[in-house]
């Protein structure tokens, strides 16, 4: 039975980039390690910000117990593992009197059903809410991989429900990202690690001012989910919703850019989960207790993560996974 040493959703601080900018920029996911000698770390990559999807094998080199780590003479792979994560993406939809007066809300539901069923083709489960100027953040479909039920609750969403014309924009992304933080909570009995995704629509910024715009921008930037904005507002708006758009924020100066922002968030969307790895190591050592520290090369740079586990147990038999 898989001894977990840590399963955490708290990404381990790089110690050469030091900053999500740097190339490479690597977080470690989780750590583990199995009898007869298995050791696997899942982690993630970016480049200057962007998600990297193309590490192989090549671009790492391993260090157990200050000795490199012969690929000719130890057994180790490394696959993405986008298939096996959990992935909870979060919808959130403005419909304060703006966007309901100016005919959006349409427009953003037809291309809203186009993206979640995109984002459902990538195997990630969705949820659907709506905001406006009420402190209330309101779910009109829950976490779910049904097509007709998220179209339905989409399509249904009209003026009827709309409580307060103003905009909440702060005080929703607040409630989202607590809500993804209970869907990420990390479990000790499964094999899936969790990640999550808060994607907002709005034609504004926030004018209710229930929440305040740093302390929104404080609980993105120190949020471990991915939270991208897109919004249909002139360039007065862009630095501010940038800001709380951290992985990716997509303007649309009209109605009719709506399709091709949406378009651009799928596809940073998909790049974002598929920047997951897992290093899975078969360990000759059989000393008391050891480190393994990778490093991982790319665009000329290096960043290395670690893990460190108990070998008293380890023994001949280590098969690695396929995939």
């Amino acid at each position: 039975m898989r001894n977990l040493l840590l399963l955490s959703i708290a990404f381990l601080i790089p110690l050469l980039a030091g900053c999500e900018d740097g190339c490479p920029y690597v977080k470690k996911i989780s750590e583990a390690s199995s009898e007869p000698s298995l050791v696997e770390m899942t982690f993630s990559v970016q480049c200057g910000g962007e998600p990297v999807t193309a590490i192989t094998a090549s671009d790492l080199s391993l260090t157990e117990d200050g000795e490199t780590v012969s690929r000719s003479e130890s057994d180790w792979v490394v696959h993405k593992v986008a298939a096996v994560l959990e992935t909870y993406t979060l919808l959130l939809i403005d419909i304060s009197d703006s966007v309901i007066e100016e005919g959006s809300l349409e427009v953003a539901q037809a291309v809203a059903v186009d993206f979640v069923e995109a984002v459902l083709e990538q195997g990630q489960l969705v949820s659907v809410a709506v905001f406006d100027g009420d402190p209330e953040l309101r779910t009109v479909v829950n976490f779910t991989a049904d097509l007709d039920l998220l179209t339905e609750g989409i399509e249904g969403i009209g003026p009827e429900d709309r409580l307060d014309g103003s905009t909440n924009l702060n005080g929703a992304i607040l409630a989202g990202l607590e809500i993804l933080d209970g869907r990420v909570e990390p479990d000790v009995e499964s094999e899936l690690e969790s990640v999550a995704n808060l994607v907002v629509f709005t034609d504004g910024t926030d004018s209710a001012q229930r929440e305040s715009d740093g302390a929104a921008r404080r609980a993105v930037d120190g949020s471990d989910h991915e939270v991208f904005v897109v919004g249909l507002v002139g360039d007065e708006d862009v630095e501010e919703l940038e800001q709380l758009g951290k992985t990716g924020f997509f303007q649309a100066a009209d109605q009719d850019a709506l399709v091709d922002s949406f378009q651009a968030l799928t596809d940073s969307l998909v790049a974002e989960v598929n920047k997951f790895y897992r290093l899975s190591y078969c360990s000759p050592l059989r000393s008391p207790r050891t480190t393994l520290k990778v490093e991982i090369t790319w665009d000329d740079g290096q960043d290395t993560i670690e893990t460190t586990y108990d070998t008293a147990g380890f023994g001949a038999g280590c098969v690695l996974p396929s995939d």
